[in-house]
């Protein structure tokens, strides 16, 4: 054998891993998970428990997969990257699947987690230097497939948009905005009513960043008195939208009559056109102020809210087309009750009436159609046949007529589009209110990543309630280092007034400035690390780096040779991984 020729080893993806190792090792988690869940006394192995948990991190960060299982073989086919990464040796075995589980179980040890939160967010506040003057709060639920359910546990039937048919717990989270990045989270019984979830949300982040001046967003079930009230209390701000539980129909009608009359002017919202283009109308309002009281903690506090009535143009236009869809249905299945069809029982008069109702009331339509049935008689010849003689026979069938009450439809009209959204914080303007709350659709991001890619999250596969806790907790970490990775590059074309090329395979000209983590990270999968022989010696060799690489590098303000630090420390020859 010529020994002068290479002979290929082995090839490790490297990936993405340095880039979401640095972004660990920015927050100093490891450490902090030390700092908070301290070694146990049975713990073996070079790996400490922080940075075992961090390595998992990077699995579920960098395969979108939670299951406990396939953590160590992933770990055995990347122990080279892994033990130059922490520069020590990874072994398969330090991440065992019971390992793994007990650390899901040491997470949801009394209030261990949320005295990590509140460290990390004034860790990461201090590193990244991000604005904390804006959280937006929400809840949603997670189902599972575990067969646990009882009557104090976490595993309940309720409403779930997801699978109803499913057990599920709750998830409460307040996100910081312009982020995403989760600040408190809580979990709780997946029968459990939302509106309780807001004041303990609020107290965790409160306990991170202190009381006074930090503005809450929610949606409408945050705007329950006792909540608005606690915010108040606490000389912060509220912003959320008030639902007929605050604020009936007829008072929102009573409020909105003067703007029918003409007698309310309207404060415009708009939204800055093209190129040569006119700025867009987006919403239009006007406010009105209440002075509000409530008891909390056994005081009394007062305050004065202001109500903004807003109607978005956007939203108005939807309505009224859904309620044209639904008038035409309802036509058209009024008109089909009196077509005579082979096999179709003939309705009479008072059954006509009867399915006529039903229809309209399916529709949500009542009083905006009215409807007549008429009877018609008609007489027709009939032949003789056989032993039967010719004769006349009568023939009763229906005309029903459907109008439109145009009146009382264009009276509907007018009232879509309005919400009522509730703030205490009198300074802010209607553009402020309308985009601060339009940029809720940002938490409902993370629950997507959440319960979806990457993170995966439901369905639970997992039978223990305590795990099922751990694991929301631990990928509540993994969401905020995605949420980090993103701002970051983001923040940085913003300030550069630039936009990113070359991400989305299969169209290396399109460009754009908002690129998600899961684009940033996918361009990094092409990168492995080689391990060749020459002449008898064994040589890691790093595969080229695109433009697009580097550039990513340079704007995560990452070294450029990053990935030649793996190189440098790579295992050379590999370290035995198997069990002993």
């Amino acid at each position: 054998m010529n020994t002068s020729e290479p002979r290929l080893l082995r090839v490790e993806v490297v990936a993405d891993l340095p880039v979401l190792w640095a972004t660990i090792e920015r927050l100093d988690l490891p450490a902090t998970l030390d700092r908070h869940f301290p070694t146990p006394c049975h713990w073996k192995g070079p790996l400490s428990p922080g940075e075992v948990l961090a390595v998992w991190l990077l699995f579920i960060l960098s395969q979108g997969d939670h299951c406990l299982n396939h953590v160590e073989p992933w770990v055995a086919q990347h122990h080279g990257t892994l033990s130059a990464l922490l520069g020590k040796t990874v072994l398969p075995v330090a991440l065992h699947d019971d390992r793994l589980a007990d650390w899901l179980n040491r997470l949801c040890s009394g209030d261990s987690f949320s005295v990590l939160e509140r460290d990390l967010n004034q860790q990461t506040i201090r590193v990244y230097q991000l604005p904390t003057d804006l959280v937006r709060i929400d809840a949603t639920t997670a189902s599972s497939y575990a067969d646990v359910l009882s009557e104090q546990g976490l595993l309940q039937f309720g409403h779930s948009k997801d699978d109803p048919d499913r057990p599920q717990l709750k998830i409460a989270a307040g996100v910081l905005d312009p982020l995403g990045m989760p600040l408190a989270t809580v979990v709780v019984p997946g029968n459990s009513t939302d509106d309780p979830l807001y004041v303990p949300v609020i107290q965790a982040v409160q306990q991170s960043f202190g009381v006074g001046g930090r503005t809450y967003v929610g949606d409408c079930k945050m705007a329950a008195l006792a909540t608005r009230a606690f915010v108040a209390a606490g000389q912060d701000f509220y912003l959320c939208p008030l639902s007929e539980n605050q604020l009936s129909r007829a008072q929102r009608r009573e409020l909105l009559q003067p703007v029918f009359d003409g007698a309310q002017a309207l404060q415009q919202v708009r939204r800055p056109g093209g190129e040569g283009q006119p700025d867009e109308l987006v919403a239009e309002g006007f406010a009105v102020d209440v002075g509000l009281a409530a008891t909390v903690g056994g005081r009394e506090v007062r305050w004065t809210e202001r109500r903004w009535l807003v109607r978005s143009l956007a939203y108005a236009q939807a309505q009224g087309a859904a309620l044209e869809r639904r008038l035409g249905n309802a036509i058209q299945a009024l008109r089909e009750l009196v077509v005579r069809k082979q096999g179709k029982e003939q309705l009479f008069h008072a059954e006509l009436m009867q399915a006529a109702e039903a229809i309209v009331r399916r529709e949500g339509v009542e009083g905006l159609l009215s409807y007549t049935a008429q009877a018609l008689m008609t007489t027709r010849q009939v032949r003789a046949y056989r032993d039967r003689p010719a004769r006349q026979e009568t023939v009763v069938f229906f005309e029903i007529e459907v109008r439109r009450n145009e009146a009382l439809i264009e009276e509907k009209k007018r009232e879509m589009g309005w919400q009522v959204y509730a703030t205490n914080a009198l300074a802010l303007l209607l553009p402020q209110v309308v985009w601060a709350y339009r940029g809720q659709y940002r938490i409902e991001d993370d629950w997507s990543r959440l319960k979806g890619r990457p993170l995966g999250l439901t369905p639970m596969y997992l039978q223990d309630e305590r795990r099922m806790q751990g694991l929301v907790y631990l990928l509540s970490l993994a969401l905020r280092l995605l949420t980090l990775l993103e701002w970051v590059v983001r923040e940085r074309l913003r300030k550069e007034g630039a936009k990113l090329q070359g991400v989305y395979a299969g169209q290396p000209g399109r460009k754009t400035d908002r690129p998600s983590a899961e684009l940033l990270l996918r361009a990094m999968k092409t990168i492995s690390v080689s391990v060749v022989e020459i002449n008898g010696q064994t040589h890691a060799l790093l595969s080229p780096l695109t433009g697009v690489q580097t550039r990513l590098l340079e704007l995560w303000g990452l070294p450029p040779d990053l990935y030649e630090e793996v190189v440098r420390g790579f295992p050379i020859p590999p370290v035995e991984i198997s069990e002993p």
